[in-house]
């Protein structure tokens, strides 16, 4: 048996040897030329397998499955170390009285009381960390998809997995240094500085799908975005699963180094197993690190973006983006203060977090896998109408984690965000759709850009009222979460307005297909 039939769910291939006309794209105007001038799609191969590469394998889920087990695996324990830090130092309270903040038992009333006054200070130390990880990776990301459409992505995935690696490894030292003597809790912004370096998440996700836009067929491509979430949603199951049990049984040490062990298996995988994805021939010579800090590509990357297209592509490329950037707003706004408000307001250990966490992934992983074979292979649901089911999952989910005051309303919330999992595959399959192919790496590297800029409007506004609201009900800030969810529902919704009443388009059938 070859590689090929040993894996089905990856191989696209059909006739691999066929080089065929591609799906007429998007037309574009040429601003240049009279408006009725328009750049005629041409014949490209349809992916680089069937450009001659059909006899790789271009499987990239088991990296990212182990770097999102591993990133996860920390999350909980890295905010618990730098709450206890903060105790210690900053505050001055006593080691015993401040023990409980490391956050393997529920701890006494007093305890409680010095959680309320502790998480303001510590709150101020995740927003940085957040704000770090997402201004230089934002920057950096417009240069990435241009760079990495002259010189490959392989270059990219290794840089970025090299940076984690680093991280990792420096947040080991300062768990080891923090068992023998208290610190600064400031100290841990440092482990970040290497993976914001390397491009961060931003430089992650963008390399991600730009390969999955480069071997899988237009057909195929949702399913591809949605199998690659699912090994992303998996390893943050088992790494929020695993963290409580490991930190309870060893130590901080411990399960940083477990971490780090994931990522450096994750930077084997890429080095070794996988192939680059653009032709030899597409690959441009010269110095790659000169090319890379040219200012012409993030010129290109926004002239691309601006451009004036043919029917409402630019409306419908712009209307996805915000979408996304919206969920990302939340996202990364709620994960600013979802530790602090589950202990808060249900007093919940480590464990309690990383097992609703779980359970919370499990869900999304079941609701996007059955949406997709049910809804999409069976039911024949078009693309837009998905993203639309996930939406308004999002909306319905954080209405009710907002207004949540027993632990069982969170799990409601849950099972009614179930769909929420396949909204970034589905808008960004879109965004692959829409755009002609020579574009869609700037796209997304633009989009990644805006998505990763976010927390700098989101953490400093989450956290401010997750301070002023906590005392009244900790769960206040989901409220902001349930309305611009909404908003970019409404956004959906007009492109699911333009793609039926331009059905006949090539592009416009392919989203409503």
């Amino acid at each position: 048996m070859n590689r090929s039939e040993e894996a089905p769910l990856v191989s696209d291939s059909d006739n691999d040897a066929e080089v065929t006309y591609a799906e007429p794209a998007p037309r574009i105007l040429d601003a240049a030329q009279p408006d009725e001038a328009i750049v005629e799609p041409t014949v490209v191969p349809e992916t680089n397998e069937r450009a001659g590469f059909g006899s790789k394998w271009f499987i990239l889920e088991p990296a990212v499955f182990l770097m999102f087990f591993g990133r996860f695996l920390i999350g909980a324990v890295f905010q618990n170390q730098i709450l206890y830090q903060t105790c210690v130092t900053i505050y001055k309270f006593n080691e015993s009285d401040c023990e409980p903040l490391l956050g393997n038992d529920r701890g006494s009333e007093a305890s409680k009381s010095l959680e309320i006054i502790v998480q303001p200070y510590s709150a101020n130390i995740t927003m940085a960390v957040s704000l770090l990880e997402s201004i230089i990776p934002a920057f950096v990301s417009l240069f990435i998809g241009p760079w990495s459409d002259k010189f490959g992505r392989r270059p990219i995935l290794i840089t970025v997995f090299t940076g984690y690696v680093t991280s990792a490894l420096i947040l080991i030292v300062i768990a080891a240094i923090t068992m023998h003597q208290n610190i600064n809790p400031w100290w841990f912004l440092l482990p970040s500085v290497p993976s914001v370096l390397s491009g961060g998440t931003c430089a992650l996700i963008t390399g991600i799908y730009c390969y999955i836009s480069d071997v899988a067929k237009e057909r195929k491509r949702a399913m591809r975005m949605v199998l690659n979430e699912a090994s992303l949603c998996t390893g943050m199951m088992i790494g929020n699963v695993a963290s409580g049990y490991i930190y309870a049984a060893t130590n901080s040490v411990t399960i940083f180094g477990v971490a780090c062990g994931l990522m450096f298996l994750a930077w084997l995988y890429v080095f070794f197993f996988v192939p680059e994805s653009l032709p030899p021939e597409d690959i441009h010579s010269g110095s790659r690190i000169r090319e890379f800090f040219r200012f012409s590509l993030v010129k290109d990357l926004v002239r691309t973006s601006l451009l004036q297209r043919a029917n409402y592509d630019r409306a419908i490329i712009w209307l996805t983006i915000i979408a996304l950037t919206i969920s990302i707003f939340n996202m990364e706004g709620e994960n600013t203060c979802n530790v602090l408000f589950m202990r808060e307001q249900f007093d919940w250990t480590i464990k309690d977090i990383s097992q609703f966490n779980a359970a919370r992934i499990v869900v999304q992983i079941i609701g996007s896998t059955a949406g997709m074979i049910l809804l999409r292979r069976i039911l024949k649901v078009s693309i837009i109408t998905m993203t639309l089911l996930a939406m308004g999952s999002c909306v319905l989910e954080s209405t009710v984690r907002a207004t949540a005051v027993y632990w069982w309303e969170m799990y409601l919330g849950m099972l009614l965000g179930m769909m929420r999992g396949v909204l970034g595959p589905m808008c960004r399959a879109i965004l692959s759709l829409v755009a002609p192919p020579e574009d869609v790496g700037k796209i997304f590297a633009l989009t990644t850009s805006i998505e990763m800029v976010t927390p700098l409007g989101a953490a400093p506004l989450y956290t401010s009222i997750y301070k002023a609201s906590v005392a009244i009900h900790p769960g206040i800030f989901n409220i902001i979460s349930a309305g611009t969810s909404f908003v970019a529902y409404i956004f959906i919704a007009i492109i699911f307005g333009i793609q039926k009443s331009l059905s006949n388009t090539s592009a416009y059938k392919q989203i409503g297909s």
